[in-house]
């Protein structure tokens, strides 16, 4: 069954913009996706940058919950390198009770060298990392309690009080297309997560044939292969706003770049969003995001749908540099017209109850 999701990275577009609008605009889409039966709303967790003004997931989870009903909860992603697994794993037991367990997590690497740099960790080690604390944090969940001797955790026989033994594990999202990540995912039966990017589908199938190498790697059926994947979507008639709406997707693309670097460019905390090497025209962002009308949307996510095949839709919707008016209301647009198309195609794929 396909499920629906939404993705916030809490972008600050400049210096006139306030982070506690920031803040609104995301629970005022978090109150919408449960309107419109999103199975899931998805915080990112970056640091000292404006990319994002959100350096703990786990605190906008909790802050949603108190504001929702249905809708699951989930950080995408927890950077595990840059956690103490101990005080991790204590933190995501609190936050599933606090959440009345509709907590999902989403594991990722940490990308940013900036970021490792900060916080004195050696990125060459961080899939290494991931994985012990992986085990940890499963540990710990799993069984309401921690012992572990590791190459980079020692810790002694630990009980957590906030998570009694039996509880089930929060689903799981791996994003990451390492081999021995993905392999992880596998054998645990979690669901690897990619983000579609800027470069279009051909690229997005070729990551998806790697993610599924490393599937099949660890004995997991290809075919049969969970994936969740992420789309920059908005939805309007009017070729002015889709225009300014891909200029913020390219903005974003900028900003990713430039923080993948050694050294990232920026002004105080904000990046500076110079054109990258092999940078595509604003046509091709245009032709390989969501965006546009809504049976142009509808269109392009069947296509995508079918050649992709994911179990999970992430819909990226709230880009920094569009007001929160003009957010909801392609939100809108979305679930009373796109879902509405997309209806015949989960209905061929058995996913009618995702819309």
């Amino acid at each position: 069954m396909i499920k629906l999701g939404l993705f916030s990275l809490m972008g600050l577009y400049d210096r006139n913009t306030s982070p506690a609008s920031v803040i609104q605009t995301t629970l005022d889409m978090v109150t919408m996706a449960e309107d419109l039966d999103f199975d899931i709303a998805w915080f990112a967790e970056h640091h000292f940058t404006n990319h994002s003004i959100c350096p703990d997931a786990l605190m906008m989870v909790t802050r949603a919950a108190a504001t929702t009903k249905r809708i699951r909860l989930g950080p995408c992603v927890l950077p595990l390198p840059f956690h103490n697994p101990l005080r991790l794993v204590q933190e995501v037991a609190f936050a599933d009770l606090l959440t009345g367990g509709r907590l999902a997590l989403g594991l990722g690497c940490g990308y940013q060298p900036y970021e490792f740099d900060r916080f004195g960790i050696d990125p060459r080690h961080k899939h290494d990392m991931v994985l012990e604390i992986w085990d940890i944090l499963e540990q710990g969940l799993r069984t309401g309690a921690i012992a572990h001797k590791g190459i980079f955790f020692q810790i002694a026989p630990t009980e957590l009080p906030m998570r009694p033994f039996g509880l089930d594990l929060p689903e799981i999202f791996a994003v990451s297309t390492n081999p021995a990540i993905v392999a992880r995912a596998a054998r645990g039966g979690h669901t690897p997560f990619m983000s579609f990017g800027h470069r279009g589908l051909a690229a997005a199938l070729q990551k998806r044939r790697q993610i599924a190498d490393g599937w099949a790697g660890a004995g997991g059926d290809p075919e049969n292969m969970p994936l969740a994947v992420q789309r920059f979507i908005y939805v309007t008639e009017d070729r002015s706003e889709a225009l300014h709406a891909v200029e913020c997707v390219r903005n974003l693309s900028r900003a990713e770049h430039n923080l993948r670097g050694a050294a990232v460019d920026k002004d105080g905390p904000f990046v500076r969003l110079m054109p990258f090497h092999d940078e595509p025209p604003l046509d091709d962002f245009l032709a390989h995001a969501v965006i546009g009308g809504a049976e142009y949307c509808a269109e392009k996510l069947t296509a995508e749908i079918a050649a992709l095949k994911p179990t999970h839709l992430s819909c990226f919707m709230g880009l920094a540099g569009i007001g929160r008016k003009e957010t909801l209301a392609s939100m809108e647009r979305f679930g009373a017209e796109v879902l509405q198309l997309l209806e015949p195609v989960l209905k061929a794929r058995g996913l009618a109850d995702a819309a």
